[in-house]
């Protein structure tokens, strides 16, 4: 069942006033989504209240105080919510926070220039709040896959947003992700905001960047399968540069492996054979 946007500005307020309360040591967290929009009178209202922190022990603190003033994890969970992977989501009644550790989809990390780019809203106590800024908003909200965010993303659209700086910051993020899935989900949601009349200068290179994604994701299924198949002895470190170039063409191993290389995950071996590294878990 989709839950209704029901937090207005002051509800937020009351909500983060209450939370002030419930914590002895000084916190900051950062508003990643809608209702950073409603408090900048961007929007009337908002479902729940996303959030990041960056430590550990903001993340516990957090826990341990909302789950001891009585909010509880929601028994029924909509699965775009569940594919959001937030380290924990917690209500009472009509309040709820969705609460991210450094990353959120699995995918996206507070990076050090978000921060830097981060707008300081309010004290309360030991309370700090923050919000990240619209274009980081944006980009958030393209790899969501809720309802609302298109209708947020076109909100963020219309109140105007640097193009130039969300690309560099998806470069940012495949440097410290070493993952590209996001750009697919990126595609898709520039796809949907351009059938709905908004076409962005950034759709190129994301359309670019993913050529490249699907060109990298061919090579390392490639080496994965003669790694395994042909490859399995100690005649190589990994898989013939030149081998691959045999199965998948010239264009796309050399497309793929510069792409792959760029975002870490293969590396050349003493011999120059190519050798595929494991992802990195952020979390």
């Amino acid at each position: 069942m989709t839950r209704e946007s029901t937090l207005e500005y002051t509800a937020i307020r009351e909500q983060f006033h209450e939370l002030a309360n419930l914590i002895n040591e000084p916190i900051t967290v950062y508003l990643i989504g809608g209702g950073a929009l409603t408090l900048q009178e961007l929007k009337n209202a908002t479902k729940d209240i996303d959030l990041i922190v960056r430590e550990e022990y903001e993340l516990k603190q957090l826990w341990a105080a909302l789950t001891a003033a009585g909010y509880e994890p929601p028994e029924d969970l909509e699965q775009e919510y569940d594919e959001l992977d937030a380290a924990f989501i917690l209500e009472n009644g009509k309040r709820r926070f969705d609460v991210f550790h450094r990353q959120v989809a699995g995918v996206l990390m507070l990076s050090d220039d978000m921060e830097a780019r981060s707008q300081h809203l309010f004290e309360d106590g030991p309370l700090t709040v923050r919000m990240v800024s619209l274009d980081d908003i944006f980009l958030f909200k393209s790899v969501a896959n809720r309802d609302d965010d298109v209708d947020d993303m076109v909100v963020l659209a219309q109140a105007g947003i640097d193009e130039e700086l969300i690309v560099q910051e998806v470069h940012t993020q495949l440097s410290l992700i070493g993952r590209d899935e996001f750009v697919g989900a990126m595609k898709h949601k520039l796809a949907r905001l351009k059938e709905q009349g908004y076409s962005f200068d950034i759709q190129d290179e994301i359309e670019r960047l993913h050529s490249r994604t699907v060109d990298g994701e061919r090579v390392a299924q490639c080496i994965r399968l003669l790694a395994e198949t042909e490859y399995d002895d100690d005649l190589y470190e990994g898989v013939p540069e030149r081998t691959v170039e045999s199965r998948v063409g010239e264009e796309t191993a050399t497309s793929g492996i510069k792409w792959l290389h760029q975002i870490g995950l293969v590396r050349y071996g003493e011999d120059g054979s190519l050798v595929l590294q494991e992802k990195i878990e952020n979390k």
